[in-house]
């Protein structure tokens, strides 16, 4: 059995597994290796708590998810794996008996992981298979096609007859060019002028230039791309259709840096446009007689933006919306500074520059901007939504009625473009579709439409377009929902994932209540513990910052004099009057209680101390102490300020904890004290019962 991989949502967070890996990580180091185990013996009860029994199948998905998660190197029993996973069910028995996966808490939490947990196992891969678009497109970048087409408008949410209509047309059309007498080539350019939806296109008998990728819709490049230099073919995109010729392909010319220098006629008229004439073929006599560009720019484009830029308007690839006739110009420029002669556009005349080229760039440079452009590219973005939706559709026996969807619309008036309408009493229900073998009548879908219909979509106007939008939305969100009632049914490793999420949320809830927060709160037992297991939470060796706090210059003056005799005791080893107790304070570990009880002895608070410490991690922080007498620490350091004293102490003793330094550690060992003991009364409080002679089996395959 091998070692589940799962992509984990960000709710994941909290997930069981986690918790569970909290739970076992002293227990895990096993490395995984395959597991082949017979069903018989998979399918048997290795642990019954309760009435409630656990298969080896149950046992196998714990042990093999979670072996790995340790790095110790040392191996641990099989007895230990099988008592942690008795424990564990037996906590997710007592959770099941207090009813805490029954709150509503608890069934909107596991509801949003089941549906996240669910579309990443139906959408697996499709990270994958945007990258594999990406890169198609970056292979297409390299070649460029000039293509001609015919366009017959037909949004992908019309009716069906229009849709009918609209597909018959384009037949026609290729038909009629197909099977004409003359030329091919003739008759498609009457036929543009005949047919074609696309008036822009139209001036140039439907010729659009040379294309790359990302500029059309998916379809329409997919279908040039897929064809040859010479072939017709057809292409279905989301606002119509299009019967596109291919006249040549050709390597990509890349990005050209241009400049441009751009005369506008004064009047629309033919004197404005022949004194345009006048000025633009001087420029080009100027240019010719090595006037500089950038000079002739500045002194004839009136444009403030090109004047300002001298002329250059950046770089230009053939996927960007520029005039062709510029875009093909700058192409056929051979050499950088080489420029163009006077062309004359619609708007113009102009003469443009080639400054330098910029070739393709290397597909790590591309990927991650064209990853964005895609994500808001409906067209390409669909591609893979589309994929996986298919896959949904084949695998659950989808069928759809669309005559019946066509009669909601005599159900649904205009007011739904405003989010008022209300779904009418069916006497009569139809199915519109169905999944996996059940039905979805047409008040399901009225249902959901009147739901929803206070987020309007944007630009969409005509009420027959909107309801068969929410439809294919309605499908999809059904898609969805039964793939994830036959994941439930059939997925098994769905069905653990599940299950591990269930119980790691009502075992957390459950020792967060009966172990975590009641070790917290038992402060009384806390202290007792701590004074019964004090010799567990001593200092390692350490380095001390004291900082001692006072309130008078009187004080100060007695905390420095007893500093210096502690001082000089240290370093000299001067037997003064307070000798013995400094010895014994410091014997303790805690030297700076010498100052605090012998000066609050006479005056009560006035002076407090903060103890700083930091670890001596190597052998280099130790001090050498042959020079101090043999003690064991030195007052290395005193800072003088108004109202505290700051002493480094410089320390190898290691000394008592107080429980407020050991607050942490504590804290854990007392937790794992109360759930000792609260697990001895859940054996006690329900049946436990292990299959030997199932275990004995096992152990040969683990």
């Amino acid at each position: 059995m091998r070692v589940l991989q799962i992509d984990m949502h960000d709710m994941q967070k909290k997930t069981a597994g986690i918790f569970l890996a909290f739970l076992l990580m002293p227990f895990l180091s096993f490395s995984q290796e395959c597991i082949r185990i017979p069903d018989s013996l998979l399918s048997s009860t290795v642990v019954k708590i309760d009435t409630c029994e656990f298969s080896v199948s149950d046992f196998v998905w714990f042990y093999s998810k979670y072996n790995d998660l340790s790095e110790e190197s040392e191996n641990v029993s099989f007895s230990d794996y099988l008592n942690r996973f008795v424990e564990y069910k037996l906590k997710v028995t007592e959770a099941e008996y207090q009813q805490l996966d029954t709150t509503k808490a608890f069934r909107d939490e596991f509801f949003k992981y089941l549906k996240a947990t669910a579309h990443d196992r139906m959408y697996r891969g499709a990270e994958q298979k945007r990258e594999e678009l990406v890169k198609l497109e970056y292979d297409r970048l390299h070649w460029d096609y000039e293509v001609a087409h015919i366009f017959v408008k037909s949004n992908i949410y019309d009716s069906p007859a229009a849709k009918k209509a609209a597909e018959e047309k384009i037949k026609q059309i290729h038909d009629e060019i197909f099977h004409a007498a003359t030329l091919p080539e003739y008759t498609f350019r009457k036929c543009v002028q005949k047919y074609s939806d696309d008036n822009l296109s139209k001036e140039y008998d439907g010729n659009v230039g040379f294309i790359t990728a990302m500029v059309s819709p998916f379809e329409y490049e997919d279908a040039v791309y897929n064809a040859n230099v010479g072939d017709m073919v057809t292409a279905r995109t989301a606002e119509g259709w299009y019967l596109i010729n291919i006249l040549q392909k050709r390597p990509t010319k890349g990005a050209v840096d241009a400049a441009i220098i751009m005369i506008y006629p004064q009047s629309e008229d033919e004197a404005g446009w022949n004194a345009a004439k006048m000025t633009i073929d001087s420029v080009y006599e100027q240019l010719q007689a090595g006037v500089p560009f950038d000079t002739l720019s500045d002194r004839y484009n009136l444009n403030e933006r090109l004047k300002s830029t001298k002329g250059v308007i950046g770089l230009i690839d053939n996927g960007m919306p520029y005039s062709r006739e510029i875009k093909e110009t700058l192409f056929g420029l051979e050499n950088d500074g080489d420029y163009s002669k006077p062309l004359k556009l619609p708007y113009g005349y102009a003469i443009v520059k080639r400054r330098w080229v910029l070739p393709l760039p290397g597909f790590e440079a591309y990927k991650t901007g064209y990853e964005k452009r895609i994500d808001g590219d409906q067209s390409r973005n669909a591609v893979v939504d589309n994929y996986y939706e298919e896959q949904m559709k084949q695998k659950l026996g989808f069928r759809r009625y669309d005559d019946e969807l066509e009669k909601c619309m005599t159900y649904v008036d205009a007011s739904i473009l405003l989010g008022k309408w209300t779904a009418p009493q069916l006497k009569n229900d139809a199915v519109l579709f169905e999944i996996a073998d059940e039905k979805y009548m047409r008040s399901d879908f009225f249902q959901y439409l009147e739901a929803i219909q206070k987020n309007r979509l944007r630009n969409v106007y005509d009420k027959d377009m909107l309801v068969r939008i929410r439809f294919d939305d309605f499908i999809v969100r059904r898609l969805e929902l039964a793939m994830m009632k036959d994941m439930e049914k059939n997925d098994k490793e769905f069905q653990y994932v599940m299950q591990e999420y269930h119980d790691g949320m009502i075992v957390y809830d459950l020792m967060n209540r009966d172990v975590f927060r009641y070790a917290e709160e038992d402060t009384t037992g806390m202290k007792f513990y701590y004074s019964q297991h004090k010799e567990q939470y001593m200092t390692e060796k350490r380095k001390e910052y004291v900082t001692f706090n006072f309130s008078d210059e009187k004080t100060k003056a007695k905390a420095l004099k007893l500093l210096y005799e502690q001082k000089m005791w240290y370093w000299e080893g001067v037997v003064g009057k307070h000798a013995q107790k400094i010895a014994y304070y410091e014997d303790k570990g805690t030297p700076q209680m010498f100052i605090v009880n012998e000066i609050n002895a006479k005056r009560p608070n006035s002076i407090s101390v903060d103890v700083g410490d930091k670890i001596l991690k190597t052998a280099d922080d130790v001090v050498d102490t042959v020079n101090a007498g043999g003690c064991k620490a030195m007052c290395e350091k005193i800072a003088i300020f108004e109202n505290k004293l700051v002493v480094h102490y410089y320390y190898i003793a290691s000394r008592q904890q107080t429980i407020k330094e050991a607050k942490e550690q504590l804290l854990m060992d007392y937790r794992k004290e109360i759930e000792t003991q609260w697990m001895k009364t859940l054996y006690k409080r329900h049946s436990v019962q292990i299959n030997d002679s199932v275990v004995e089996n096992l152990k040969q395959y683990l």
